[in-house]
């Protein structure tokens, strides 16, 4: 589901729970892909609770808000500049966090060299 679906569904009255399963991260609840796809179809959201994507959009503003923070594969590439080696290691990193955050650990890591 792309981000413009995901703000329609939000506008019509859906909540994320209503649209994707909700998975444990790290001591908080996510939304995950159950693995990385290069596509446009939204495949994380950071910490439901802390980044305020628990309830319902109460207007079309709420709703672009609310689906600007899910993170498809193309948004992962985007981070990588383009790098899927490293883009799929930033997906299967995320666990909560906002994937621009946790980019520099990944690429700390430096199990592969991606630079």
């Amino acid at each position: 589901m792309t981000h413009e679906q995901v703000k329609a569904r939000l506008i019509a009255g859906e909540k994320l729970e209503d649209m994707f399963p909700i998975v444990s991260g790290q001591e908080c609840d996510i939304i995950k892909a159950e693995e990385f796809s290069a596509t446009d179809d939204i495949i994380y959201f950071p910490d439901l609770y802390l980044n305020d994507l628990d309830g319902r959009a109460w207007n079309e503003d709420e709703a672009e808000r609310i689906a600007s923070d899910g993170y498809s594969g193309i948004d992962f590439l985007f981070l990588c500049d383009g790098k899927e080696d490293l883009a799929r290691e930033l997906f299967n990193y995320c666990d909560w966090q906002n994937p621009a955050s946790a980019l520099p650990e990944v690429k700390g890591n430096e199990l592969i060299d991606y630079i």
